[in-house]
């Protein structure tokens, strides 16, 4: 008698913890800052996007005739790309050698190449969305960007964004550590963990590959979005995203921020919705976006903003945050440097070139 009036104590103890974990829930969804209103949607003037290359004839007339080369080559050579957005290609001055990309497959062929090309090679791989090109340091680019081509050269005409690549290339390892994660209480007790309440976890490939076409949607209005906050970690300590992760951080510095963007986001060309809007463009700005087709995983969008500390005059970088009960914080950065490429499941992203640095808890801490 008294093991059966045991067992139900224990029993409606659990069912009261239930329901108050339920009504917590439900109070911090209360409490949250209320979603953007759902606008109609529209047909964007594509106007907006960064223009294209407009070859003048000079220019052409000079690119046809070094575009007579054996093989496919993508033209990479800065000196060059910035002579063709200028469209003055007269009297092109061509410093030592023009650098050009080419297919490591071809690299047999390499002999027959006219001395005026510098050749890397590069590795396209059907499997990743970039270009790995075998270079003394390795650097990555995205496979995908608007181009023309004139006989067997490969020009590309956002020439901005494609020297941008360049700027950003340089390829950082992550370091592909395994975690563990499950408490010891559940190790002893894993019938616990069915009365923990828990957000369903994303799909990892699926978010990861959303999270590239946000970033190639940025790229049209010449905003460099890069890696942050958990999905930062993810993919810097375990090359991956983070298993009981239930949403995706990108950030942009503030001064790269295109106010077109978030117009086009309600537009039908776009691939995302805008779930909700905080701050504003100076001050804490931050959206989350979800895909309009699949699992709809949260990706929140961070603007990076750059300040003074006026006792050491030392810049640094902050970002906004809201608490569920509508608490501004501002989060401290040092100085960020997110020149550099990484691999997240197959993607090109960008990322702090000092990941160590960004993840190294302070001397406050």
């Amino acid at each position: 008698m008294a093991w059966r009036l045991k067992r139900k104590c224990i029993i409606i103890s659990i069912l009261v913890l239930f329901a108050f974990l339920l009504f917590l829930a439900e109070i911090s969804s209360d409490f949250r800052p209320p979603f953007k209103n759902p606008r109609p949607l529209f047909d964007f003037n594509e106007t907006a996007f960064l223009p294209e290359l407009n070859l003048s004839d000079s220019c052409f007339q000079w690119l046809l005739e070094l575009g007579a080369t054996p093989i496919p080559a993508l033209l990479i050579d800065r000196h060059v790309l910035k002579q063709l957005k200028r469209g003055k290609c007269d009297n092109v001055d061509v410093i030592n050698t023009v650098k050009i990309g080419v297919d490591i497959a071809h690299r047999w062929r390499a002999e027959v190449w006219d001395k005026k090309f510098e050749i890397l090679f590069f590795s396209n791989d059907s499997n990743t969305d970039y270009l790995d090109f075998n270079t003394e340091i390795r650097r990555i680019i995205p496979q995908t960007f608007p181009r023309i081509r004139v006989k067997n050269l490969i020009v590309p005409t956002v020439i901005p964004n494609f020297l941008e690549f360049w700027n950003r290339s340089k390829f950082v390892e992550c370091k592909n550590m395994t975690m563990k994660r499950d408490s010891k209480r559940f190790e002893k007790f894993p019938f616990l963990q069915k009365f923990i309440l828990k957000d369903p976890e994303i799909p990892n490939f699926e978010s990861v590959r959303n999270l590239a076409k946000l970033r190639d949607q940025f790229l049209k209005f010449g905003i460099f979005a890069f890696l942050n906050g958990g999905t930062f970690l993810g993919w810097f300590r375990e090359c991956t995203v983070i298993p009981h992760t239930t949403d995706m951080d990108l950030a942009i510095f503030s001064e790269n921020w295109n106010s077109q963007f978030f117009e086009f986001l309600w537009s039908r060309q776009s691939d995302f919705r805008v779930k909700r809007q905080l701050g504003m463009v100076n001050d804490s700005y931050e959206i989350t976006v979800v895909p309009k087709s699949g699992f709809p995983t949260p990706i929140d969008i961070f603007l990076l903003y750059e300040t003074k500390n006026e006792t050491t005059g030392v810049d640094y970088r902050w970002v906004g945050g809201t608490a569920v009960d509508g608490t501004k914080y501002k989060y401290i950065y040092p100085p960020y440097d997110p020149y550099c490429s990484a691999d997240l499941l197959g993607h090109i992203f960008w990322v702090t070139c000092t990941p160590e640095d960004k993840v190294t808890v302070g001397a406050y801490y």
